[in-house]
């Protein structure tokens, strides 16, 4: 049996106990970072040491994209350092190149705007404005 992220651990004989709660975070991991190991054949020894952080770290997320790219994601630039820093040294012990950070992004429109949003290019000649509104029920689905 594994244990990842956070369990209780006692004697067979305790009948009568408090289980800790899930780690409940006011935060959510934003900032994400694509690696793979400099010696394309140590790839299984990342893989490995991607699933040993995974179990470690309570705030960091890891998934494979379709295009095959490996993606951490954390909640910071130093906790992912941190973590790649383990990941060299510690689980993995190969050396891993690692992406700049880039941040996803999810807003929610749950009504149309009451103001709308203008904007225009330096030289004046160009304008926009625009105004929110929710998307149609599906079609956020069907989009992904």
């Amino acid at each position: 049996m594994s244990i990842t992220k956070t369990a209780t651990i006692t004697t067979p004989d305790v009948t009568d106990m408090e289980i800790f709660k899930k780690i409940d975070f006011h935060c959510e991991s934003a900032i994400q970072v694509a690696c793979e190991p400099l010696n394309p054949s140590e790839l299984p020894k990342m893989i490995e040491g991607l699933r040993k952080i995974n179990k470690s770290y309570p705030m960091v997320q890891t998934k494979v994209e379709e295009s095959g790219e490996h993606i951490v994601i954390g909640s910071g630039e130093l906790y992912l350092d941190q973590i790649f820093y383990d990941m060299r040294k510690l689980y993995a012990e190969i050396e891993i190149k690692v992406s700049e950070p880039f941040v996803k992004i999810c807003e929610t429109v749950v009504e149309a705007s009451s103001v709308r949003c203008f904007g225009e290019t330096p030289n004046k000649k160009n304008q926009i404005s625009m105004m929110a509104e929710p998307l149609d029920k599906g079609l956020a689905d069907a989009i992904q």
